[in-house]
């Protein structure tokens, strides 16, 4: 650590120069042996005073070490590979082929078309659901949805559908539900009746953003603005109909204005049916479905959440922009500025443990593969 030099040590320094200027012609030998010990202790004085603006030692915070998180496999969107990739949280280093359990992305020997897999960019949502003895994936990206199976992948049902499609899931009859946040809609397309049936039911609603079926009340919950007031709200659609030509329908019961605006996530709170995730540009949150009312999540409100989730442990995982974070992170995404290669891990009471960072990924959404509607 380098000398800090007091301004009385520099006073000294100087008066013993100004004495040498003095005696210096009038001294020899000696004398000057002496002048010279004189201005030697007086510059180790001035180099040695302390001083008031020395700053004290800076102590770099203390990073905690990677550990295994055990639990359900992680679905991760990847706008840089063009991929879905399914990641281990219990293996620490997900640069390495051992964490990434299974991966998809649209081809022909699944059974995709020309023009899908074109336009399939990394994908926006995913959710993994069981139906009978068949596990059936509904995934989407910003022009097309898609069923698979899995994990074969190959294609159930699947659609080019415009309107930046940003989240998909499957109903219990083998229908898909949708929402299109330039499409300004929530559709419901009759899958069940064919892989490409085209035949829908179309809920509007502004920036519409997520879909998330609930067997609790027999309803699919949806986020968007309200095309006429353009309240930002959370809400609950009713699939009525038959399989072959549904209908939606506002469960209005069931409205609530959101705390701030331009919501985004609907996603289960596992382990307490009566609760939802809910993110918005603004805020994190948990919804009350009893009482209609939102408290802030534990994971300090962050914003501008893209996905989050908990495990059936109560740990909480989410993902949140590079271009939001502050400092942003060295290994980052500079695909765009909605995505991030870094996804966080907390307990069940916000604090934050750690997290997973893959070099060269963008990742948009993740999502907790778990069969469960709640």
């Amino acid at each position: 650590m380098k000398h800090q030099t007091s301004k009385a040590g520099i006073a000294r320094f100087r008066a013993a120069i100004a004495r040498w200027t003095a005696w210096a012609p009038q001294v020899s030998g000696a004398g000057i042996k002496q002048l010279l010990l004189i201005a030697t202790v007086a510059f180790l004085a001035a180099c040695g005073g302390k001083s008031k603006d020395t700053a004290p030692p800076v102590t770099p915070p203390v990073t905690p070490s990677p550990e295994p998180y055990p639990g359900q496999l992680l679905a991760l969107t990847n706008d840089a590979t063009k991929e879905l990739v399914l990641y281990d949280p219990a293996v620490i280093d997900w640069n390495t082929d051992a964490a990434k359990k299974w991966r998809w992305t649209p081809t022909t020997t699944l059974g995709f078309s020309a023009a899908e897999i074109k336009t399939w960019g990394g994908g926006t949502d995913f959710k993994l659901r069981r139906t009978k003895d068949t596990t059936v994936a509904a995934l989407c990206d910003n022009s097309m949805a898609a069923l698979i199976a899995y994990p074969t992948g190959k294609r159930i049902w699947s659609q080019v559908i415009p309107g930046n499609v940003h989240s998909a899931e499957l109903l219990p009859n083998g229908n898909i539900a949708l929402a299109a946040s330039d499409g300004n809609w929530v559709r419901v397309y009759a899958a069940s009746q064919g892989a490409d049936n085209n035949t829908y039911a179309e809920f509007p609603l502004s920036q519409a953003h997520a879909v998330l079926w609930d067997p609790g009340i027999n309803g699919l919950w949806v986020i968007g603005q309200d095309v006429g007031t353009k309240a930002h709200i959370l809400t609950a659609l009713q699939v009525s109909g038959t399989d072959a030509s549904p209908t939606l329908t506002e469960m209005t019961q069931y409205r609530a204005t959101l705390p701030t605006a331009w919501g985004h996530e609907v996603s289960a709170y596992y382990g307490n049916t009566n609760l939802l995730w809910i993110t918005t540009n603004g805020g994190e949150y948990i919804f009350n479905k009893t009482s209609k009312t939102f408290s802030n999540a534990p994971t300090n409100n962050l914003t501008f959440v893209k996905g989050i989730g908990n495990q059936p442990s109560g740990q909480i995982v989410l993902v949140r922009p590079d271009a939001n974070r502050n400092p942003r992170p060295k290994v980052s995404c500079s695909l765009n500025d909605w995505s991030t290669s870094t996804v966080d891990f907390y307990t069940a009471g916000g604090q934050w443990q750690g997290s997973r960072v893959v070099n060269g990924a963008c990742f948009y959404k993740v999502k907790v593969v778990y069969d469960n509607y709640q």
